[in-house]
């Protein structure tokens, strides 16, 4: 099978991820598919990420270890993919898994319906989350407004040099969100299997709480959207209009939360909230 089927790059960021990196390894030892490579990245990481990984390079050839200076998530993947040469990416952090048969599905689908650019499943949440809330992409245009696809979908690898990789400037986190932008448009076919086969860790010091503090996260929105401007005005003709009117309710609400209680009943009564 692995001579005539396409080869798969996983790419795997391993900042501070020596506790968790022995599951995501596991997972990948464990897949139905095996005509993939992973590079893992430690991205100057502290921990003894690079010992913990040893043991796996030793035994097994497809598994590969970089050391990069600390540059964040995005500048480690693209490192991770410029060291492999698979047809398709999938990412992989170093504190999630796969369900065995997920890489078999993503490329069957692929070897399926050739004018895919992208495959992913369902997910489970675990860790400090066990309750996990499907997602579904509705198109394009629900993609600009909200993500609604995980890092670890899979993706062909001229798509990902046509769109020059991750970027490396964005603020706080939401590298994913920003790069689906990039590699897709209007006109992308996108299929996502139902069955739950990546498995998303939830922590309460991860990277995706914290990225989720409310000025950072308006600031990193702020850069998608003039980073992707051109996409945001062809899908919405007025999105400049939509903009301004938000950041009135913004305005609005700021004001609102800054009033006592006596003042907030007045300008209920008043209509003038």
């Amino acid at each position: 099978m692995t001579a005539t089927l396409p080869l798969v790059s996983v790419l795997m960021p391993a900042y501070r991820q020596a506790e968790y990196i022995e599951e995501a390894l596991d997972s990948l030892l464990k897949q139905t598919y095996t005509n993939w490579e992973v590079a893992i990245v430690d991205d100057g990481s502290p921990d003894n990420v690079a010992e913990t990984v040893r043991k796996y390079t030793e035994k097994d050839s497809r598994i590969k270890f970089y050391h990069t200076e600390n540059h964040g998530v995005s500048a480690a993947r693209n490192y991770a993919a410029s060291q492999t040469s698979g047809e398709f990416i999938l990412p992989l952090d170093a504190d999630d898994t796969f369900e065995p048969g997920y890489m078999e599905a993503c490329v069957a689908t692929f070897r399926e319906n050739p004018d895919l650019k992208l495959v992913y499943c369902q997910w489970n949440m675990f860790g400090d989350v066990k309750k996990t809330h499907p997602i579904f992409y509705r198109g394009y245009a629900d993609l600009l407004i909200a993500n609604t696809i995980f890092s670890a979908a899979m993706y062909r690898r001229k798509d990902f040099e046509r769109v020059g990789g991750y970027d490396i400037e964005i603020p706080f986190g939401f590298e994913d969100w920003n790069f689906w932008i990039s590699l897709l448009d209007e006109n992308s076919q996108v299929f996502q299997i139902q069955q739950p086969l990546f498995n998303y860790r939830i922590k309460s010091a991860s990277r995706s709480v914290d990225v989720n503090v409310e000025n950072n996260q308006r600031i990193t929105r702020e850069y998608i959207f003039r980073k992707n401007i051109d996409s945001y005005t062809r899908v919405y003709p007025d999105f400049i209009g939509i903009l301004q009117l938000l950041q009135g309710y913004e305005h609005r609400e700021q004001k609102w939360k800054r009033r006592s209680l006596p003042s907030r009943l007045w300008h209920a009564v008043k209509g003038t909230i």
